[in-house]
């Protein structure tokens, strides 16, 4: 047992530094007074993806849900619902630019000039 103690705060100590899942941010903010801002959580693991996003409409939060998402290195697409996936929210289509993604947002049935940045 003794020996077996060392080893156990050796491998606690190995857990602890490990690195932590990998996660990340994209904001995207469209232009204009009356702003609509989203906030999207990406995993970084084999398959990245968006595990969550918040929507703010005017300074609203909107309940949202993530319908379904697509990244790779030079686009990101959401489509994201209301939490009863009874009603699209938001569509998201943005292009590498640089270090940034530009593209087009739609909400409510109008077409928003949109920019995002990783977090």
């Amino acid at each position: 047992m003794r020996i077996l103690a060392p080893l156990a705060v050796a491998v606690a100590a190995f857990g602890l530094a490990a690195p932590a899942q990998g996660s990340g941010g994209v904001v995207c903010r469209t232009a204009g007074a009356r702003s609509i801002d989203l906030r999207l959580v990406i995993s970084h693991t084999a398959v990245s993806s968006v595990v969550s996003a918040r929507l703010i409409d005017g300074g609203r939060d909107v309940p949202v849900a993530v319908a379904q998402s697509w990244l790779d290195p030079s686009d990101i697409r959401v489509d994201l619902v209301d939490r009863n996936a009874q009603r699209h929210e938001l569509r998201l289509r943005a292009r590498k630019n640089g270090r940034v993604y530009d593209g087009t947002l739609w909400r409510g049935g109008s077409r928003h000039w949109v920019r995002c940045r990783e977090d």
